[in-house]
């Protein structure tokens, strides 16, 4: 008797995720991982540069407190890079808009830390879009 063999669709892009607490990291993996995105997460502000070296990324999702590198000093390095410098990043944060805005001003959408996760999902799948080719056509 043959087998059936089930193939999964392709993702819809590839997402990293960094933040330092492990519970945030499994509830953003989970729920970019619902919308069909692959989901690297990292839990420091080093492992999340390394990783945008290493591999492109449809979009980034930095945590802005985090201890050493915060998200707010990977995301002006990631732009001074030409490797990275276009990287789509979403800032996810428990602070206001406008303290995040005055540390570093270079980032494509805003997540209020609140444990939303359909808002996240909704910012990361828009930034995504909106660097799809068929979305540009």
């Amino acid at each position: 008797m043959a087998q059936a063999v089930h193939h999964s669709p392709a993702p819809r892009g590839v997402i990293l995720t960094v933040d330092d607490c492990p519970t945030t990291r499994a509830w953003m993996c989970a729920a970019l991982e619902a919308l069909g995105y692959q989901v690297q997460a990292v839990d420091n502000g080093p492992a999340a540069l390394t990783a945008a070296w290493q591999q492109a990324f449809d979009a980034i999702v930095l945590d802005v407190e985090m201890p050493g590198v915060d998200g707010m000093a990977v995301g002006r390095a990631l732009r001074q890079d030409p490797r990275t410098a276009h990287a789509k990043i979403a800032m996810h944060s428990g602070l206001a808009e406008s303290e995040v805005r005055a540390g570093f001003s270079q980032y494509d959408a805003f997540v209020p830390k609140a444990g939303n996760p359909a808002l996240l999902r909704d910012q990361v799948d828009r930034l995504v879009r909106a660097c799809s080719p068929a979305e540009a056509a």
